[in-house]
């Protein structure tokens, strides 16, 4: 385009010296973009090229789409206006290195992690670590993969941090155990280290109550005479089956070594304090905002990071030279994305609408749709208010699509997925908040006209439940009482007679129900005729 200046180019080693997009890192306009993601820079500029002729076809398209079937012919659609162009520009993820320290405890001297003096050097080993990959190339250039790998590709990160384990670092310290003064063991306290232990069965007496004579130092003998323990020789006392007479055994804790290991390194001597850096990139996102139309802007902002689905996006690296000369970390996109202003005459009624990105797609429309049909929902209103007769008024509505779409979904679905499937139909031409009005005016209608096979439902379900109990007691429960047990605590006969009559009712319930549902399908299928 005459006048304008030059797009930005392919290659970013291809842009001549002396424009905005010069080589020279000094004239880097991407240098505002990165330092600068709340856009408060004013440095990368945005271009307008031509758009595709072929998105002016999609255009009508769409609208030829949302008035089939209303009320208006293709013939009666006229595009009278595409005004569009192609935005050209520079957006930025800048990616802040942060910094979250988690410390643990373990025994022992964990190898591994970097050993550093003391633990006071784990906030400045940390820092020095990210020093170290905000100037390593090849460390970079992985983040960069990394987060171009997401399924956002780091577009719309706002204040986002992306885990990025492989820049987490470990350090360690080793300190030697307290309590055992590193030595891993300690004097066992219930023998005070001396490997052995007052006898528990004897209690240090070195013997033990005699067995036979239990200590009473004589038996009986023949003739019921006593006579001397021949055991114990009559003493009551023999040597200790456990100790042997020593009077100590070895100790039941340390097992003889006079120390036990250390609780606290588990024998190890030494703890380990380790700290566990995780480094992590913050993501902050920003663009030249103020050259961007409002509109452009409103759907920018829409849809975040599925821009990338809707521009032609491009990954910009910056050399060596320039990562140094900047001192940053950024991910630089070049983006291109259509956009229009488009207008319509829909039989004499003039629709404005605005398409945006590469699938041509059109956003805010008037509400087009709710003109052309407005004697349809006219109809549904006064049906839903009941001001004459419903069918005919039902039928008059449902000659337009969209109104017959919503009526019959009404009829099926409960209210929430019948708006939902409104709006995703109705994208263009109708807001949501007359969408939910339609559906509650649906609903009423639909009651109303519906009355009468209620009616006929409910005696319906009635004959039923009547005719099913009756049959049980008149023919069935002299087959079925005696299958009843007895021992239930209840009269097997007015049990038989309660659940024949609950199950009457149900299937009184289902038969009416079925009676109601169809009637109204039917009703609707006479009153919509397909086009």
């Amino acid at each position: 385009m005459d006048g304008d200046p030059p797009y930005p180019p392919e290659n970013p080693e291809d842009m001549p010296p002396g424009t905005q997009f010069s080589t020279d890192p000094h004239d880097d306009p991407t240098k505002e973009v990165i330092h600068d993601p709340a856009n408060k820079h004013g440095g990368a500029k945005v271009y307008h090229s031509e758009i595709n002729p072929e998105l002016r076809e999609v255009a009508k398209q769409q609208i030829l789409a949302a008035v089939k079937g209303n009320g208006i012919k293709p013939d009666e659609v006229e595009m009278t206006k595409f005004e569009g162009e192609t935005l050209e520009f520079l957006a930025g993820t800048e990616l802040k290195l942060m910094n979250k320290n988690i410390i643990k405890h373990q025994m022992g001297k964990v190898t591994g992690p970097k050993l550093l003096a003391n633990t006071n050097m784990f906030e400045e080993e940390a820092k020095k670590e990210m020093t170290k990959i905000s100037h390593s190339p090849d460390v970079i250039a992985r983040m960069r993969d990394a987060v171009t790998a997401r399924e956002d590709k780091g577009l719309a990160l706002d204040n986002i941090k992306i885990k990025l384990p492989f820049l987490h670092k470990d350090f360690v310290v080793h300190q030697p155990c307290k309590p055992c003064s590193a030595k891993g063991r300690l004097q066992c306290q219930r023998c005070a280290g001396k490997g052995q232990e007052s006898c528990p069965r004897c209690h240090g007496r070195g013997s033990e109550t005699c067995p036979t004579c239990s200590g009473r130092q004589y038996i009986q003998g023949p003739n019921n005479q006593n006579q001397q323990c021949m055991r114990c020789n009559g003493t009551g006392r023999t040597p200790c089956s456990a100790c042997h007479e020593a009077k100590y055994v070895t100790c039941s804790v340390c097992k003889g070594q006079a120390t036990v290991i250390c609780q606290q390194c588990n024998g190890h001597a030494y703890n380990s304090v380790i700290c566990m850096a995780q480094i992590d990139p913050v993501g902050h996102y920003g663009f030249q905002r103020d050259e961007i139309p409002k509109q452009a802007l409103d759907r920018l902002d829409a849809l975040g990071s599925d821009i990338q689905h809707h521009a032609d996006i491009e990954i910009i690296k910056r050399t060596a030279d320039m990562e140094r000369e900047h001192d940053d970390i950024v991910i630089l996109y070049h983006i291109k994305v259509p956009m229009a202003q488009v207008g319509f005459d829909v039989k004499g009624l003039a629709v404005p609408a605005f398409l945006f990105g590469k699938q041509g797609l059109l956003y805010d429309a008037s509400s087009f749709l709710e003109k052309i049909t407005s004697p349809g929902i006219k109809a549904l209103k006064r049906a839903a208010l009941g001001q004459g007769d419903v069918a005919k008024l039902l039928s008059q509505a449902g000659k337009y699509k969209m109104l017959r779409t919503i009526i019959t979904d009404t009829s099926r679905m409960k209210n929430k997925k019948v708006l939902m499937k409104a709006m995703k139909e109705n994208r263009l031409g109708l807001s949501e908040e007359t969408a939910k009005k339609l559906i509650i005016m649906s609903q009423k209608a639909l009651d109303l006209l519906n009355k009468q096979p209620k009616q006929i439902g409910m005696i319906l379900g009635l004959i039923v439940a009547a005719a099913g109990t009756a049959g049980y007691y008149f023919a069935g429960q002299d087959i079925v009482t005696p299958m009843i047990p007895a021992d239930l605590g209840v009269d097997p006969k007015m049990l038989g007679i309660a659940g024949a009559g609950i199950a009457s009712a149900i299937a009184g319930y289902i038969i009416g129900g079925l009676y109601i549902k169809i009637s109204l399908n039917r009703s609707l299928k006479s009153l919509f005729t397909s086009e």
